[in-house]
């Protein structure tokens, strides 16, 4: 509930005004949330979250997952607009219920990471450090330190 109503907060606020207020407000969800963290309007659902120092996260970009679950996201990170970071996902079911059982796993991005616009990053993938994933990628398995990483399914391109 908590959450629902820093969403709504965060929706009226400025997008590249009142971070030390939307930091304020995160911490008051118990999020874990650094130093000269700047936030946009973004939307977090369900998780719990820690962001380190000095880390961006771009306008309309949602972080939303199991309760059980959480995003850890390291320090001086640079998260695009519309990146959708989601924990939660189900186990594939029968005919009658293509959907079956839902499950959790954490998201870990560490340090230096630079995420593109749009992408998706999805549960129990860790990004290592220093890589960058590119727009519109959507990221299904972990990322090694030092690659930049494109497409759907996410591939490494090169080492950086």
């Amino acid at each position: 509930m908590k959450y629902y109503i820093v969403n709504l907060i965060f929706f009226f606020l400025p997008a590249s005004r009142c971070f030390a207020f939307k930091r304020f407000l995160l911490r008051f969800c118990g999020a874990k949330i650094g130093l000269n963290v700047r936030l946009m309007r973004i939307r977090v659902q369900g998780i719990h979250l820690i962001i380190d120092d000095n880390t961006f996260i771009g306008d309309e970009s949602l972080i939303m997952g199991t309760v059980n679950t959480q995003v850890v996201i390291g320090k001086n990170c640079d998260i695009s607009t519309r990146v959708n970071i989601i924990t939660g996902t189900h186990h594939i079911g029968t005919m009658e219920q293509a959907a079956g059982e839902g499950y959790g796993e954490d998201i870990i991005i560490e340090d230096g990471v630079w995420i593109g616009f749009g992408a998706i990053i999805l549960p129990g993938v860790r990004i290592g450090k220093g890589s960058i994933v590119a727009a519109g990628a959507v990221v299904n398995k972990s990322v090694p330190s030092g690659v930049l990483v494109a497409g759907v399914p996410a591939k490494i391109k090169r080492s950086l």
